[in-house]
């Protein structure tokens, strides 16, 4: 290799090494997460009360309690911790019911988490939320909710939406989920 190939190759170096930092500066001031490789821009508490479901203020859910720790397992990175429902079984007739929707410690200093047990309307498309929660601190659970109508006995197609929110100052929401369960009433 002679001298003139030496620092064509070293250029090369540089002005690759200047496009990674200007993608990174350029992620920097767009509010791109590069970990989970969204757009994050800031958004304004009227968008977040909107996201989250009619009613909902982002404020502490005073109804939360406290849980038993949470088994880390180590099988996660800083992801979202989101618990998993198969069905709930709750009581015809009454709008009081009792559930555990809960906030894993996993989460503490990530995610606050919003829940919202969905309905799916027969022959339409959409749902009915049934419940909609304030935020919930990780390490703790919402143990009794009010529905917005009793129901009637029967086994109903429906959805735990859950939907994190960083635990800053702005409180911006991630990725949610949507878990499909069984909701059979008795």
């Amino acid at each position: 290799m002679d001298v003139k190939e030496g620092k064509k190759s070293s250029k090369v170096k540089w002005i690759i090494m200047l496009v990674f930092i200007g993608l990174l500066l350029f992620g920097f001031i767009t509010g791109i997460d590069l970990k989970d490789g969204q757009l994050c821009g800031k958004r304004n508490a009227s968008d977040l009360t909107e996201k989250a479901g009619d009613g909902v203020e982002l404020s502490i859910d005073p109804s939360a309690e406290q849980r038993l720790p949470y088994e880390d397992t180590g099988s996660f990175e800083q992801g979202v911790v989101i618990a998993g429902w198969e069905s709930m079984t709750f009581s015809s007739n009454t709008k009081e019911e009792p559930v555990d929707f809960f906030n894993p410690e996993a989460n503490a200093h990530l995610y606050y988490l919003t829940f919202e047990l969905r309905l799916y309307q027969d022959g339409k498309q959409g749902y009915e939320v049934l419940y909609t929660s304030n935020l919930v601190e990780p390490g703790k659970s919402i143990r009794h909710i009010t529905l917005s109508r009793a129901l009637e006995k029967g086994v109903y197609d429906a959805v735990v939406h859950v939907q994190p929110y960083r635990m800053d100052a702005t409180k911006t929401l991630t990725n949610n989920a949507d878990i499909k369960i069984k909701l059979i009433v008795n």
